[in-house]
């Protein structure tokens, strides 16, 4: 807290705390005030390489930018304890940090992915799960798909914006036929007909690439 000065890491505790269940969800909703803005870059050097102390300082200024330091950190056993916990806090401005952080990092790394879902889904409750969907856009289609299954007849609601996730993110990753045998068993509702139309979109442009790479190799 010296580092910072006590005025400056309380106030930035504050606006972390007003701040974090937005984090990815609005743009410009987490801007600091200039003062403030590199307090969790100043703090970075006194948590390197202590676990505990990281997520302890996390806790108390629940921010993306912290959650970049402590991603450096091994990805083993412990770091992942970590995770989860904070995954299953029903505070959402603890978890949607992490969420954020998940989607923009190992759930868009190919190395790390797997090992990452994995870790996070098995013996996950409804709410750790539901939160996972919700950023599932760029997780590999096999890995997430038995899970919206399984929420496509008991949580259409949650099944339709991880269908929408795979389809629309960025780094998305989808199969689209499968997926719009999945939206077929959702009830029609907003959303739905621009989904199918975006899969239908996907299901062709696929089918394009596929039919390219064919006749290369048939040259």
């Amino acid at each position: 807290m010296a580092h910072v000065g006590a005025d400056r890491f309380r106030r930035a505790c504050r606006t972390a705390w007003a701040t974090a269940a937005t984090t990815g969800r609005r743009r410009g909703a987490e801007v600091w005030p200039d003062d403030l803005a590199d307090v969790p870059h100043e703090l970075s050097d006194l948590v390197d390489g202590d676990l505990q102390l990281g997520f302890a300082l996390y806790r108390a200024m629940p921010c993306y930018a912290n959650l970049t330091y402590l991603g450096l950190a091994e990805h083993d056993d412990a770091f992942w304890d970590r995770i989860r916990a904070l995954l299953d806090v029903p505070d959402d401005r603890l978890a949607n940090p992490v969420l954020y952080w998940l989607w923009c990092g190992p759930f868009e790394s190919p190395a790390e992915v797997t090992d990452a879902w994995t870790r996070l889904t098995a013996g996950a409750d409804d709410r750790r799960l539901a939160r996972l969907l919700d950023v599932s856009g760029p997780v590999p289609w096999r890995l997430k798909a038995p899970l919206i299954e399984r929420y496509a007849g008991r949580r259409p609601d949650l099944a339709l914006r991880a269908l929408e996730a795979a389809s629309y993110d960025i780094h998305g990753d989808v199969d689209p036929a499968a997926a719009r045998r999945l939206l077929d068993r959702l009830p029609p509702g907003p959303g739905t007909t621009d989904l199918r139309d975006r899969l239908d979109e996907l299901g062709r442009s696929r089918s394009w690439r596929l039919g390219g790479s064919a006749r290369r190799r048939s040259r």
